[in-house]
């Protein structure tokens, strides 16, 4: 279901009209929120923005607006939230919520109420902080509406729950083991699935019979494995659901609330923890000490890097006041609640950080990053303040408001020790508020650096937040044709600021995306394998693989230059030469190091860490998320905390683990709102022996059952594969059936058998052409293994399938009633003198002097192929008056009449009627075909 939605969206993608600056991945998320108008010409998005901007402005009845947010979001330097963008197409001011916080009631009998208040949220598209402790069965009912208002999951967890201090250690360990339960679940789903289906192939293998080879192992793993009796009779009779298991938890039955997470009120072992003083939503963007709404808007702090490789500071302020307005207008102009809330996120610091030339852990970014939240937190401000004048401030906050003055307050301060121009703007905006108590604000403004997967897609970026940057290399289309690593243009953009020119930074992009060939590589190349014994057509084949693949090892592998090579070549086992086992590279002796930089040369780096020519002193600007600290990531968010809300996300590895304690506090020291802790075990190395090669490697397997009525005997030893020579004779033979044309190629062994089949379609379908040619290769094998053609010839002729009808093009055959058919009536009559499969006896048909009637000598080239020959026959081979072929009923049929005549003595001289040296030497009579005659030549 979800690739079929992705397909959809990708396919709708492409023929939706959006603005220049939008990227896929932000039409994808416009279509997947249903921001996109339908049109005469298609799905826009232009429009959709034109009718949004033109209902907000109508909202606040500032024309001018329209304009303003148009040209923001078509910039695509923000994105207003999709239940607000739904509501202003709908015109319907006032009803749109992005974020919502609840206080859970106490008492269990208000809590239908809560649920139902919760669903309509949830309904229009907001995500939800809950403060209390929701019974299970109400977790339960919010996950459900959740998954209903989000099917597909794509934007992530919609409800945060924050329980009280006494509540919280309760609702803490059923979760935890809730996920104990879903993991087990899993794992033992993929066991059972795994048992089940390497039973069924097993006895397969063994001609169903439950009690040969390793059947009997196999049902004991099942059963260990705790699968019922009915799928272990189901598997011994070669039955098994691919998967059943695993699809029984996609089914509904995974124990996880997916779309609900529940969070520690202070410093705790759990994986998230909320130290904000009242709930906050998933994101960590916004917090409240009591119940109320809030409007919001994402801003992509990449847009601003200009082309002078500047922070854009004028449009940045402009962004941010035109957002303000727009968002207070959602509200409504009859919004009579105690607190106008409005939600500012700022996503992709770390890219801005990147193209700027500055060092994420770094004090020089840390700084630039504060200046610029500080920047934002003035200009919304500064707008509220402004807007306060206009249109009346909202008023009396209570204690709200109280710690919204101490927040400027504690801003303005803190704006004052920052270095910059974005600093300096701010502490000029800062100044010239109307009064250090705020009397004249007309919204409750936040400024978030949050954790909203959904917001970074609109936006088209990365990471989110103050998440740090994935890295410096990209995956997508080369410009070669092929599919890679690609030098972010982030990466690009900043090595432009720090001086490199457009030379230096192609050399870069070269080492981090790698030069897709192995020619001239360290370590592992051209000339290392051929020296090996590589043939130019491996090689080749390795140039191509390399193309697309992913590393070194994919390229170089046993299935890429052909199983054939390996074992005759290199001398590699059958199973090594399969790709069944072992690493090639390190089996053709190439040691870790050299495949390493190799990979690194042909595949690409992937980072900047070693490229030649990059400064020591800037190599700390292009680390990736894997390079950088906790510490590092918690002193960015200190350094922004005093001026916007800050959630935080970090990887805990055993590295880190005797300091997990340690990190969650500093983090609470820092600021942060909402802490994620994410776990991540240490890679394995070594993979441990299969455990059935371990238990069962002294057990033989049971002797085969006799079959009834047959003596006991050994089992007759497999059937080894006879392989044609290299260089092959047989024949190419283009017909027409049904209006269909097919060529029938063939290849036969040094003695003339049959050995090989290809069977080319000119205009049928890939998928058809494509079964036909798998056909033919299965037929192949069998021809190969042993398998009379007389079998396949009995199997398949006159099957009954379009297309059939007329044959044209082969002398012998006139109709067909299938391709199959008319194939092997060709194979019978040519391989297997079948001449009664033939509408046309092919002796009879033929024109060439060899038929029945003509024995005229001709040039043998017309029947021996010259190039097959390579000249060894001289031009003058002809074909004297020799005995033609006879088939096998013709043979048969002369056996029988000298079974009939023992005493029978022939003439010297073939029959003239049929061509056969049967003619009877005293009666005259041939014995094969009864004519009475002269004899031929007589």
């Amino acid at each position: 279901m979800a690739q079929d939605f992705d397909l959809e969206m990708d396919t709708l993608a492409q023929a939706c009209e959006a603005p220049e600056a939008w990227t896929e991945i932000m039409v994808l998320a416009a279509l997947a929120a249903k921001l996109v108008i339908e049109t005469s010409a298609g799905p826009s998005v232009s429009e959709g923005l034109r009718r949004a901007s033109a209902g907000i402005a109508q909202w606040a009845q500032e024309p001018a607006l329209a304009a303003q947010l148009e040209a923001i979001m078509a910039q695509g330097r923000a994105a207003l939230d999709p239940p607000l963008f739904r509501a202003a197409l709908a015109d319907a001011a006032g009803l749109t919520v992005s974020t919502a916080l609840l206080q859970w009631p106490r008492d269990v009998a208000e809590e239908l109420k809560a649920v139902a208040r919760a669903q309509t949220l949830l309904a229009a598209g907001a995500k939800l902080g809950v403060a209390g402790a929701p019974s299970q069965a109400a977790l339960d009912a919010l996950d459900a509406a959740a998954r209903l208002a989000d099917p597909s999951g794509r934007e992530g967890v919609a409800i945060l729950v924050r329980p009280d201090a006494e509540a919280a250690p309760a609702l803490l360990a059923e979760e935890a083991a809730r996920a104990r339960a879903g993991a087990a679940l899993v794992a033992g789903a993929h066991v059972l699935d795994t048992a089940l289906a390497e039973l069924a192939i097993e006895a397969v293998r063994n001609g169903l019979d439950s009690e040969r080879g390793g059947v009997p192992r196999k049902a004991a793993a099942a059963r260990l494995a705790g699968a019922p009796d009915a799928d272990i009779l189901a598997a011994l009779s070669g039955v098994a659901v691919r998967g059943a298991y695993a699809a029984a938890l996609d089914a509904g039955l995974d124990p996880m609330r997916r779309r609900v997470a529940l969070a520690a009120p202070e410093t705790s072992a759990h994986a998230i923890c909320a130290f904000a003083a009242a709930a906050v939503d998933p994101s960590g963007a916004f917090a409240a000490d009591d119940e109320c709404r809030a409007v919001g808007a994402s801003i992509a702090l990449t847009r601003f890097h200009d082309a002078e490789y500047a922070f854009d500071i004028d449009g940045f302020e402009h962004t941010i006041r035109t957002l303000v307005r727009a968002l207070d207008a959602a509200h409504g102009p009859d919004d009579a609640s105690p607190r106008r809330s409005i939600v500012l996120r700022l996503d992709g610091l770390a890219a801005l950080l990147m193209r700027s030339g500055l060092a994420y852990d770094s004090q020089d970014g840390r700084a630039a990053a504060a200046a610029i939240a500080a920047l934002a937190h003035a200009a919304a401000i500064s707008e509220s303040a402004a807007l306060a004048q206009a249109k009346g401030a909202f008023p009396d906050w209570s204690g709200a408001k109280r710690a919204e003055e101490a927040a400027v307050t504690a801003a303005r301060e803190a704006a004052s020790a920052l270095p910059g121009a974005a600093a300096e703007h701010a502490q000029s905006l800062y100044r010239a508020l109307p009064g250090a108590k705020n009397e004249g604000l007309r919204a409750s403004i936040a400024i978030a650096f949050a954790q909203d997967a959904a917001s970074v897609r609109r936006l088209g970026l990365d990471t989110p937040g103050i998440a740090p940057a994935l890295g410096v290399a990209v995956f997508g289309a080369r410009g070669d044709g092929g599919f890679g690593r690609l030098l972010s243009d982030d990466a690009r953009a900043g090595l432009a600021t720090l001086g490199y020119d457009e030379a230096d930074i192609a050399q870069f992009a070269l080492h981090v995306e790698g030069r897709r060939t192995l020619k001239g590589a360290p370590g592992v190349n051209w000339r290392r394998l051929a020296e090996l014994g590589l043939t130019e057509p491996a090689l080749e084949a390795i140039e191509d693989a390399a193309l697309d693949a992913f590393n070194l090892r994919a390229a170089v592998h046993p299935l890429v230059i052909g199983p054939d090579v390996c074992e005759q070549v290199l001398k590699l086992p059958p199973d090594v030469a399969a790709g069944k086992r072992g690493d090639l590279m390190k089996t053709l002796g190439f040691s870790e190091d050299e495949i390493a930089a190799a990979d690194a040369y042909c595949m690409g780096a992937g980072h900047l860490r070693d490229a030649p020519g990059l400064a020591d002193e800037h190599k700390a600007i292009f680390l990736g998320d894997r390079d950088i600290a906790p510490e590092a990531r918690i002193a960015m968010a200190g350094a922004i905390a005093p001026f916007a809300r800050v959630a935080l996300t970090l990887a805990i590895t055993d590295a880190d683990a005797d300091r997990r304690a340690a990190l969650i506090e500093a983090a609470r020291e820092a600021g942060v709102g909402l802490l994620t802790l994410r776990a991540e075990a240490p890679p394995l190395t070594l993979a441990p022996p299969a455990v059935e090669e371990e238990m069962f490697e002294d057990l033989t397997p049971p002797a085969p059952r006799p079959t009834p009525g047959a003596s006991a005997q050994e089992a007759p030893p497999p059937v080894s594969r006879r392989r044609l020579p290299d260089r092959r004779k047989g024949y190419i033979q283009k017909t027409v059936v049904g209006g269909h044309k097919i060529y029938l190629h063939t290849g036969e062994y040094d003695d003339g058998a049959l050995g090989e089949i290809f069977i080319d379609l000119h205009k049928e379908g890939a998928a058809f052409r494509s079964l036909m040619n798998n056909f033919a290769v299965s037929i192949s094998i069998g021809l190969q293994y042993g398998v009379p053609l007389e079998e396949y010839v009995d199997a398949f002729l006159f099957t009954r399938f379009e297309p059939s009808g007329e044959v044209r093009g082969n002398a012998a055959i006139r109709h067909a009633t299938s391709i199959l058919d008319y194939i092997f009536r060709e194979l019978a009559v040519s391989y297997l003198g079948r001449a009664d499969l033939a509408q046309i006896d092919p002796f009879d048909a033929r024109g060439d002097g060899l038929n029945r009637k003509a024995v005229d000598a001709e040039s043998a080239a017309r029947l021996i192929s010259r190039g097959f020959a390579r000249g060894a026959a001289p031009d003058n081979l002809v074909m004297l008056h020799t005995r033609p072929v006879e088939n096998l009923r013709d043979r048969r049929e002369a056996a029988a009449l000298a079974a009939r005549a023992p005493g029978a003595r022939y003439r010297p001289e073939p029959c003239a009627a049929c061509g056969h040296f049967t003619v009877d030497a005293e009666a005259g009579q041939c014995a094969a075909c009864g004519a009475k005659g002269e004899v031929s030549g007589g």
